[in-house]
């Protein structure tokens, strides 16, 4: 699933934290300069950047809390005095405020962190400033004509998170567009610009790799492309400003991901869903030797995925597709219908769709001579681990699952967990937290108990008129409360997938499942909880008669399947491990005992 791999329908792409190899800076007698440490909480270490200046005897600061998503918040006052170093973050609810004291050699600050009545210590070293700049879009654009050149802008896909992003145009023809966009918090992924046009100011901007859309607007000295970005159903404002030189980019560090020559054969395959008249496209990845071998299918998380399930800078389904083959499994995997090179409509689909699509990619296996068609089996990550057992409920060709951060509870117990766990990493007090989950409780009984569409969206504005009149400006700032995150809300809850969705029942669809299933999530899971929804997988599998069943809890591990230190989604893509190999291993290892003759 995929609020960052979770379950809404739009991958969002969040902030890069500290680097924790950075060099230590040259001592100074005082605090300026740029510190990296951490605020040590009961159950995890919140990483921080702070970045302190003075001119004269004024001093300005700012602070990044990637696991937050903050980046260049600003701190006022900053105060100094001798050795003691105050700072606070204001607007911020619980008034954030910081008090520590400056080693002896300058080079480290130690003190005291409250918020909302909360003590708890800091630590901070000084560290030499990093190669790109981890601030947000410019204030100010340059004035320039025309789209050619250089532009900066930030989505902000959740309250307080920021995704930052570059445009790069070398030539605005609307014949043969040459440009690029660039997520920065993405890994620096390059998303090729595949249709711009503009006229008097007006512009328009495809990125069809990753099904997005920019409609937006030049303002008068074209320093500003205002205007609204599309994908995967959802909108949201974006404005770019003009820039005078390009952003520099670090590539992310990601050892995993394989390098050719693969020691497997790798062939591009089109796998047909004809009741949809549909054409997935896929990669089919063959292990060496004599077959038939053994296969799965690999399942995405929700969103529009392509066939790596790309997201924070990594390709998990890659690495997953790259170690399997080599473990003699042979490996289907497709992008999204309606993504990447494969036909169809994204926006409308619903679980039942994806289900079909899974079992004309079985049946596509089941006509290659390399493949033995007794030993098939779906692999399904997050939204994934819903699609998989309802495909394997319904067709018996289906031979085993492996269900990644798989649902075993209701849908609404998921997503209320899931928004507690991030909130309460993000910071937000149990008091906010207990309210947030009334309002998302009661949208949930409207879009369950309501059928038309029209009164769902009557009903779900009027619950966030109600909040937000109840909130503070200072609480309706850190919860994002705009009409503008309004309206992709109600979008969402009125949308076909989420009335599916809530109305999915796990406990009855894993209880028609009789295949052997393996189910894995990573302790630190913070959207699928790996407490809550193993045991429940397990005793609906065997309340079903289904006894050969593995689920395992893997320690330190998130939602990616990745070594991590909070689990906030906020943290994937500054992780340079894609996918623990422990898991792998796992995973590899009961594929193959499952399959074996």
């Amino acid at each position: 699933m995929k609020t960052c791999n979770s379950i809404a329908r739009f991958l969002l792409l969040l902030p890069l934290a500290f680097s924790p190899n950075s060099q230590a800076a040259e001592p100074k007698s005082d605090p300026a300069g740029h510190w990296e440490g951490a605020i040590s909480l009961p159950n995890a270490e919140l990483g921080i950047r702070v970045d302190l200046s003075h001119s004269g005897t004024s001093w300005q600061g700012t602070i990044d809390i990637p696991v937050q998503g903050l980046s260049g918040s600003k701190l006022d006052p900053v105060k100094v005095d001798s050795s003691s170093v105050t700072f606070a973050m204001p607007g911020i609810p619980g008034d954030p405020q910081f008090a520590g004291r400056l080693a002896e050699d300058a080079n480290g600050l130690v003190g005291e962190f409250t918020q909302g009545g909360g003590k708890f210590g800091f630590r901070l070293e000084r560290k030499a400033p990093p190669a790109v700049a981890t601030g947000g879009a410019p204030a100010v654009g340059v004035p320039g004509k025309g789209l050619e050149g250089h532009w900066q802008g930030s989505l902000k896909p959740m309250p307080a998170i920021e995704l930052r992003l570059a445009l790069e145009i070398a030539s605005a023809n609307a014949e043969k567009p040459e440009g690029v966009l660039v997520s920065l918090d993405q890994g620096n992924a390059r998303i090729p610009i595949s249709a711009l046009t503009e006229k008097d100011g007006t512009v328009h901007l495809e990125a069809k790799s990753i099904g997005g859309v920019f409609d937006g607007k030049l303002n008068g000295d074209g320093s500003e492309l205002a205007g609204q970005w599309q994908q995967g159903g959802t909108t949201f404002p974006l404005v770019f400003k003009r820039v005078a030189k390009e952003v520099s980019l670090t590539p992310p560090n990601r050892p995993q991901e394989p390098k050719k020559p693969y020691p497997y054969t790798v062939e591009e395959v089109a796998v047909e869903n004809k009741a949809a008249g549909l054409t997935l496209a896929g990669t089919l990845t063959l292990p060496s030797g004599a077959g038939p071998h053994p296969a799965v299918v690999l399942i995405t998380g929700s969103g529009p995925q392509d066939r790596d399930e790309a997201v924070m800078g990594h390709r998990p389904f890659l690495v997953l597709a790259d170690h399997l083959t080599r473990q003699g499994i042979a490996v289907l995997r497709c992008d999204d219908r309606g993504f990447g090179k494969s036909t169809g409509n994204f926006a409308t689909a619903i679980d039942a769709d994806f289900v079909d699509d899974a079992l004309a990619a079985v049946n596509y296996l089941r006509t290659r001579p390399e493949i033995d068609p007794r030993r098939i089996g779906l692999v399904g990550h997050s939204e994934g681990g819903i699609v998989a057992p309802r495909a394997a409920a319904r067709s018996p060709e289906v031979a085993f699952i492996v269900l990644l951060a798989g649902i075993g509870v209701p849908m609404e117990e998921v997503l209320l967990r899931q928004a507690g766990d991030i909130a309460r990493v993000m910071g937000l007090s149990e008091e906010r937290i207990a309210k947030n989950a009334a309002v998302e409780r009661e949208i949930f009984r409207i879009v369950r108990s309501t059928k038309d569409p029209a009164q769902i969206e009557k009903a779900v504005r009027q619950v966030f008129r109600e909040q937000v009149a109840s909130l503070t400006d200072e609480e309706r700032k850190a919860l994002g409360r705009t009409d503008a995150m309004i309206d992709i809300q109600i979008k969402m809850a009125i949308s076909p997938w989420s009335r599916d969705i809530l109305a999915y029942d796990p406990h009855a669809t894993l209880g028609l499942v009789k295949c052997p299933v393996l189910a894995i999530n990573g302790e630190k899971d913070l959207q699928v909880s790996a407490k809550d929804n193993l045991p429940a997988i397990r005793a609906a599998l065997e309340a079903g008669g289904n006894h050969s069943v593995q689920t395992v809890e893997l320690p330190g591990l998130n939602h990616l399947f990745q070594t991590c230190q909070t689990g906030s989604p906020t943290e994937y893509s500054k992780i340079e491990e894609t996918f623990n190999p422990a898991a792998l291993k796992l995973v590899s290892d009961w594929i193959r005992a499952a399959t074996a003759k």
